[in-house]
């Protein structure tokens, strides 16, 4: 469960002190006794704190790597008219495929710790402001003198992609340096997710990090241009990945279902665990080493833009993982793509609604076909 603000300052203090009277821990946060002491008791039913002795029960996080930026959409409303001014709908939401999959880890009640790298200014403001109910955000970097990444697409009355703009050179500092200041943190992980903002140095390094510590890693890509900062060797790794980049990758189509199946395999070749690609909103393909299916999306319209889709899948797959879904009979993946969909579906980044009791439901209430090839 989401933690408010005052729990967290109640925990870092904790943390600083564990043997803190009530008394002082009031006066550190400035709140009075009686309110710390409703805090000690709803973060002791929570399972943060273990009884009286304040002893913090350090749960393993997950840790998600990778962007923290604001995402700017311009909807055309018309035929795009060239060299003259159109009518749009803007809009602009909190981005970043590393923020978004912590999002929703944090929305369905995990610990999750992101390691990202933002400009000291407003669009880092607001994106602390959202994320800090669901993320910790102690170990995102703040640097004076860059700014926040900053993504825009310009979309057509269709909803397909007419050209994408970013600002994203804060990212090159996202690298081998940025990650080995954070080891200690990554070594408590149960699960690691990066995405390929990073540079391709630091996810070899935790490549060979997280084997090292027998912790599952997933590499979840961002765009066609960051696809150079993918490992040449995918040992033991899970890949969530879009058609089109892998297109780009490796300069073969990846349209029809052969060539997606095709795709899949190449990457299980490279040593890849398991691997999730999209094709557009329409279809996911899914394999490991034991099979290879392809799952439709009930509610696809072409046409249909998918926000924030893989990190919805990516999320809830993660969560699933450590909540014994199987035992439900519902594998990982189709957890994921339940998040997934339902997220197209409300048109946001990250569902607003989204709890571990609204996941179990929309399972129980959402069908999801698949086909083996």
């Amino acid at each position: 469960m989401a933690l408010n603000e005052n729990e967290r300052k109640v925990l870092d203090v904790i943390r600083e002190d564990p043997f803190i009277s009530q008394q002082d821990l009031a006066e550190a946060i400035q709140l009075s006794r009686s309110a710390v002491a409703n805090i000690i008791s709803g973060l002791v039913k929570k399972g943060h704190l273990l009884g009286k002795a304040y002893i913090i029960n350090e749960e393993r996080p997950v840790v998600c790597i990778g962007a923290a930026n604001i995402d700017n959409r311009y909807i055309v409303q018309d035929d795009l008219i060239r060299n003259t001014s159109n009518n749009i709908h803007a809009t602009s939401s909190l981005g970043g495929v590393a923020r978004n999959v912590a999002e929703n880890l944090g929305r369905l009640g995990e610990h999750v710790d992101l390691i990202s790298i933002v400009g000291n200014d407003d669009d880092w403001k607001r994106i602390k402001d959202h994320s800090k109910y669901f993320i910790d955000l102690s170990s995102v970097t703040v640097l004076d003198n860059q700014a926040t990444g900053n993504f825009i697409e310009i979309i057509g009355k269709e909803q397909e992609v007419l050209i994408g703009l970013s600002d994203m050179s804060i990212y090159d500092c996202l690298n081998l340096d940025l990650i080995n200041k954070f080891l200690e943190k990554i070594q408590r992980a149960k699960c690691v997710v990066v995405d390929l903002n990073c540079s391709k140095e630091a996810i070899e390094f935790l490549q060979a990090f997280t084997r090292r510590y027998n912790i599952e890693l997933i590499l979840i890509t961002v765009s066609t241009q960051k696809m150079v900062n993918l490992p040449d060797q995918l040992d033991g790794i899970t890949l969530i990945t879009k058609h089109d980049e892998m297109e780009d990758k490796f300069q073969r189509p990846v349209q029809t279902d052969q060539e997606l199946k095709k795709m899949v395999q190449l990457v299980l070749n490279k040593g890849a665990k398991q691997v999730v690609i999209s094709k557009d909103s329409d279809e996911v393909i899914y394999g490991n080493h034991e099979s290879i299916q392809i799952f439709e999306n009930p509610q696809y319209s072409k046409g249909h833009y998918e926000w924030g889709q893989n990190e919805a899948l990516c999320g809830a797959m993660v969560y699933a993982n450590f909540h014994h879904y199987e035992e439900l009979g519902y594998d990982s993946i189709q957890v994921g793509l339940i998040n997934a969909y339902l997220t197209l579906d409300c048109l946001q980044i990250v569902r607003p609604d989204l709890t571990p009791d609204k996941l179990k439901k929309d399972i129980e209430n959402y069908f999801i076909t698949d086909r083996k090839i």
